[in-house]
């Protein structure tokens, strides 16, 4: 069987967005489940962390509000993919 082209994204939040790596989970931010979610970013509070996994279209949506926001900033921040370990394997 072969394999169909992957769509490669050219603008900056194409690129951006499809940089992060995805797995199969539910988004926290939308009601959909069993769809590729990234880890987005963490609750953090003295009893530990809750990962936050979002799908594709929420975080083009977070990404996208980001970017009207630094818009309005003088300097701009780093973007950077959080490093962590795959669910059920805990950090060393």
């Amino acid at each position: 069987m072969t394999e169909l082209p992957q769509h490669v994204p050219t603008d900056r939040l194409g690129v951006l967005i499809a940089a992060y790596e995805y797995e199969m989970g539910s988004c926290f931010r939308c009601p959909r489940k069993g769809t590729q979610v990234t880890r987005f970013g963490e609750i953090t509070s003295d009893e530990g962390e809750t990962p936050l996994y979002a799908c594709r279209e929420c975080v083009q949506e977070l990404l996208t509000m980001h970017e009207r926001a630094m818009e309005r900033m003088d300097t701009r921040p780093r973007i950077v993919q959080l490093p962590r370990a795959p669910r059920g394997v805990e950090a060393d």
